[in-house]
């Protein structure tokens, strides 16, 4: 925390936003379960499902973080906090169009995701206005610079594919543009948000010292050449280069955040690491998958499925655990940062319960591997199991999480 963070409406309205998206997420979980055991992950409702997730959860959680993140990783404020509340208001509202769009109102496709993309516009401007003005050009700084020129491509392909749904332009390249727009938006935009404020925020939180830094440096190479050639239509030798090249960043960061866990003072990790690490356990679970999807492609969507679920669910824990970092701390140091040493104030760890963190990573974990078996099996009643499970951990998170907001002196 310095001079330079922002007020803290900024970064909590992108947090309740994104937690509640979580929440109508794991609904639709347990709503989708037969289509998605069926493999029918272009089906419309899967389709808001999954936005639920990466435009509602993955992608409003991580503007909440960067907003918080940023301007104390560069020394630098966000260069406009009244155009980041207005893109706020913007991307919840084209969040809800463009979903409303898919599942009652097709006419208003092209309107959701236009507010989607003109919102998330102006937030990467903002960005990377901000970014500019940075002085340090560390590996935090091109990896985040990265995500927002990944986050341009990835709304480019979005409203593309959301054009298609009402005039039918890609024609029979609609589903190569499906799988591109996937790649992008989690490997451009988020995997290197990830890499970016892991590598700050993972040794802070576990205490580590003394790791190297060299494979959050290949992670952010590997991830941003590997997304441009899976992005290029050059063909599929193109492609598989690609496709390497964004594996072997994946790799690395996971090499480092091992080489952290390694090197911690720290040797008891609280709820919220073990649930970010569970979350990277994901990722890594997705990229063994990943060969196998590639090889099979149309001809095994249930493969296909269940390789993009753990990826998105993957990221998706990593965000949730650090919920149990970022929020706690920020409320803290907003409420009681002042009063240090004037009065007895409570620790970050005294505004939630250990138990209830615990409660919320096993139900989780156990619901992701739930709908991942689900899905691999093609059983939909195990799928709607694991939904189920899933569910309630976000209800153990979220209860945590009104604790925290409701803690007083």
């Amino acid at each position: 925390m310095t001079a330079s963070a922002p007020p803290l409406r900024l970064p909590v309205e992108h947090f309740i936003a994104g937690f509640i998206c979580l929440a109508l997420g794991g609904a639709g979980l347990v709503w989708i379960a037969p289509a998605l055991a069926a493999g029918a992950f272009v089906s419309t409702r899967v389709v808001a499902v999954v936005h639920l997730f990466t435009l509602g959860f993955i992608s409003m959680s991580i503007l909440g973080a960067l907003y918080q993140f940023l301007p104390v990783a560069v020394n630098t404020p966000i260069r406009s906090q009244r155009l980041a509340h207005l893109t706020f208001a913007l991307f919840l509202l084209g969040i809800a169009v463009f979903l409303a769009g898919l599942l009652a109102a097709p006419p208003l496709l092209p309107l959701g995701g236009g507010l989607t993309a003109l919102a998330l516009t102006l937030f990467a401007g903002n960005f990377i206005a901000t970014l500019a003005r940075a002085k340090e050009r560390s590996v935090t700084w091109w990896a985040l610079a990265g995500a927002a020129f990944f986050l341009v491509v990835t709304l480019g392909l979005g409203f593309t594919l959301a054009l298609n749904l009402r005039t039918g332009l890609l024609l029979g390249g609609r589903f190569e543009t499906l799988l591109i727009h996937v790649h992008v938006a989690l490997g451009g935009w988020a995997l290197l948000v990830m890499v970016g404020v892991g590598h700050r925020l993972l040794p802070m939180f576990m205490l580590s010292h003394g790791a190297t830094q060299l494979p959050s440096r290949i992670a952010v190479a590997g991830l941003a050449a590997g997304t441009v050639l899976l992005a290029l239509p050059l063909g599929t030798p193109v492609r598989l280069a690609g496709f390497v090249l964004a594996a072997a960043g994946v790799v690395a960061f996971l090499v480092q955040a091992a080489a952290f866990y390694r090197h911690r003072k720290r040797r008891s990790l609280d709820p919220g690491m073990r649930l970010a690490l569970a979350g990277l356990g994901g990722v890594g679970a997705a990229l063994g998958l990943a060969p196998f999807a590639w090889f099979h492609g149309w001809q095994s969507v249930r493969l296909l499925s269940a390789y993009v679920f753990l990826l998105v669910a993957g990221i998706s824990l990593f965000i949730a655990g650090h919920y149990f970092k970022i929020v706690p701390f920020v409320v803290w140091y907003h409420r009681w940062g002042t009063r240090v040493g004037r009065e007895r104030v409570p620790s970050v760890a005294d505004l939630y319960s250990a138990s209830g963190a615990t409660r919320a990573l096993a139900a989780l974990v156990a619901g992701v591997l739930g709908i991942a078996a689900g899905i691999l099996a093609g059983h939909a009643g195990l799928l709607r199991a694991g939904a189920f499970v899933f569910l309630l951990g976000i209800g153990c998170e979220g209860r945590e999480m009104i604790r925290i907001a409701r803690k007083k002196a």
